[in-house]
């Protein structure tokens, strides 16, 4: 009969890495603050040096998981909803690339070269899966983006380090199955039966594909701006202010994992405002970069709070039947 550990080990979910996720998006959030706005440097060194660590936490955990427990493992990525975090994984390693690389690309590009390819695994192997597998409209959420537009992410460190045309593969490998995923949601959304409330915080994850999109854009193309990079922020901006006005709803939930959701999607979007303002300098993108800023920093760290809060309490790494 399995011990208190070992329950907790085999429960350990994959959606964790959501707060790897999170927790990169911040402190890549406060790089960028510190390079633009002169905000004190350590903030974001002692926000990396707990990035770094959960990684290296989680990952591990996770893997001792995956040598002791493969049924659960197994599971887990044949799941129709918990089968889209496996990618969150790779995305983990991408994230945790840009984190290191203003300071230490080194590092960071060796973060790169695990992550870019293992995201394009997971890429086909959940391709391939919804091919061959027979799913219901209300398997699908916003969570399904992960494996898929997560590709939008490669080019941000890529572009230094791939030829561009490879940059360019992934963008729009990304941005194309953006709008294929999004037109399915919203169909499922509209026509049929309401999200459970545990997935209601990944509506969140409608702002990360056109944030993340424009971040990567505005990389491969070294900066500039133009109306299609304008018009990939300006609907991630429509999407943060639709979660606005829906916000009654989000404040009546009970904690669940899936709160996590909310960071990394307005990390997103606070960065992309940063890269506005340093392309524009004016006075509306200075002030906005800093509101959102605050708004992502008070959203993290109230998740953060939960989380560690549902872990002392048990709930955390609890298998689901």
């Amino acid at each position: 009969m399995e011990n208190k550990r070992e329950r907790s080990l085999r429960g350990f979910p994959v959606q964790l890495f959501a707060v790897i996720m999170g927790i990169s998006g911040l402190t890549i959030a406060y790089a960028k603050a510190f390079h633009y706005f002169g905000i004190p440097r350590f903030i974001y060194e002692a926000l990396l040096i707990i990035d770094t660590a959960l990684f290296f936490l989680i990952f591990t955990t996770y893997m001792i998981k995956w040598v002791k427990y493969p049924d659960a493992i197994k599971k887990e990525f044949n799941h129709p909803i918990k089968s889209s975090f496996a990618a969150a994984i790779s995305i983990s390693f991408l994230l945790i690339s840009i984190s290191f690389y203003d300071f230490a690309p080194t590092v960071a590009v060796s973060y790169w070269y695990i992550g870019a390819p293992l995201h394009l695994y997971f890429t086909y192997k959940t391709l391939k899966f919804w091919i061959f597998n027979e799913f219901q409209i209300n398997h699908i959420s916003p969570a399904w983006f992960i494996p898929i537009v997560g590709n939008v992410l490669v080019p941000v460190v890529g572009v230094d380090v791939m030829p561009e045309e490879l940059s360019i593969f992934y963008f729009a490998l990304g941005i194309f199955f953006w709008i294929v995923l999004f037109t399915i949601i919203v169909y499922r959304m509209i026509f049929h039966h309401p999200m459970p409330k545990r997935l209601l915080p990944t509506f969140f994850i409608l702002i990360a594909p056109p944030a993340v999109g424009f971040i990567s854009y505005f990389r491969i193309t070294f900066g500039s701006i133009d109306i299609f990079g304008l018009s990939l922020y300006f609907v991630a901006l429509f999407t943060f202010i639709l979660m606005l006005i829906m916000m009654n709803v989000f404040l009546k939930l009970e904690f669940f994992i899936s709160w996590w959701a909310y960071t990394f999607p307005m990390a997103a979007i606070t960065i992309a405002t940063m890269l506005l303002y340093m392309a524009y300098r004016n006075e509306l993108t200075y002030i906005s970069s800093i509101i959102f800023l605050i708004i992502t920093t008070i959203i993290v760290g109230i998740v953060a709070y939960k989380t560690i809060e549902a872990a002392l309490q048990g709930k955390i790494c609890v298998e689901e039947e």
